[in-house]
């Protein structure tokens, strides 16, 4: 019994493995055995790691405090502001020009707008304006000149117009429209006997007029330009300039021989006596008693003043001529 017994639970103990067995394969077996290697590994790194940390911090008071060391990122965003709107400065000279913009926030460039390379100076004017978004190109020409029709084009300067016949203020009015300094324009007497000064000009300045005038009509006129008006007060000009008015003024001047008397005139010395106002010119001596603006003596079918009225005077023949009111104005006559 007892064998058969031993044999028994022998027989029910393999029976049990071999379920086992099959219930866990190979496999099975390895990768269980594998965890359990790995932790016993982990459990030993962790007791090493609690080793050296506590190695590694020290004991007590004789540990130093540790630095902190804090790190801030801080980032800046730069924002552009938008310029201000600027009206047209074309016109106005560059100086002026580029405050305007600067003020208004825009960056200011500027180019000669005539061919050359000339740089640009604060007293130049402004023709032309690119305007972009804060930014502005002006092209100026130099003070005076001529703005041109396209930039680049070459340097133009204004011309001097014809003031001849004008009156002075009129006159100065014209010059200093194309840019002339007035301070530049100076005056002459349009005969070399009568003087005038600027002070007497400009003092009645639309009672002289203007006979001959420098630079001639057609000239640049640049703002540097010295112009002269050669002038005469009233309004009769002589033929050229450098005359006399006064003919006796003339250090050249020969007066004509006076006329041979008439040797049969009846022993009163002229043909047609002295007291009914002869027109001859027995007895003349040569000077005509009345003069014209322009220095000459008056001539028979002229006009003549109003203060002239019931006065004579010789011509340059040396016949007397009065001033009479006739159907045709006031004239020099014979009779």
């Amino acid at each position: 019994m007892t064998e058969f017994h031993a044999a028994r639970n022998i027989s029910q103990r393999q029976r049990i493995q071999d379920r086992l067995a099959a219930r866990n394969p190979l496999g099975r077996g390895k990768r269980a055995a594998g965890r359990t290697a790995m932790r016993g590994r982990l459990v030993t790194l962790g007791v090493l790691s609690t080793f050296l940390l506590g190695a590694c911090s020290g004991s007590g008071a004789e540990a130093e405090p540790k630095e902190t060391v804090t790190v801030t990122a801080t980032a800046t965003a730069t924002v552009t502001a938008k310029p201000e709107d600027i009206t047209s400065q074309k016109g106005v000279s560059l100086k002026e020009a580029q405050e305007a913009a600067e003020a208004a926030g825009y960056a200011v460039s500027s180019h000669n707008a005539n061919k050359g390379d000339a740089r640009p100076s604060g007293s130049w004017t402004v023709c032309f304006e690119t305007i972009g978004y804060g930014t502005v190109d002006y092209g100026a020409v130099e003070e005076g000149a001529l703005c041109p029709k396209k930039d680049g084009d070459p340097l133009a300067w204004p011309t001097v117009p014809d003031v001849v016949g004008s009156t002075y203020a009129k006159a100065v009015k014209a010059l200093t429209k194309t840019g002339l300094d007035e301070e530049n324009i100076g005056v002459d007497s349009a005969y070399k006997d009568v003087s005038l000064s600027a002070a007497d000009v400009e003092s009645d300045a639309d009672d002289h007029t203007v006979c001959f005038q420098s630079p001639a009509a057609g000239k640049e006129a640049k703002p540097d330009t010295e112009a002269t008006l050669t002038l005469v007060e009233g309004g009769s000009c002589p033929a050229g300039k450098g005359t006399y008015q006064d003919k006796k003024n003339d250090p050249n001047h020969t007066p004509p021989p006076a006329p041979r008397r008439d040797s049969g005139s009846g022993g009163s010395g002229s043909s047609g006596g002295s007291g009914g106002g002869s027109d001859n010119a027995a007895g003349w001596n040569g000077q005509c008693e009345l003069m014209s603006p322009a220095g000459n003596c008056y001539r028979a079918g002229q006009f003549c003043a109003n203060k002239h009225v019931g006065m004579r005077t010789h011509d340059a023949n040396g016949r007397i001529i009065h001033c009479k009111v006739r159907s045709d104005g006031q004239r020099w006559n014979y009779h």
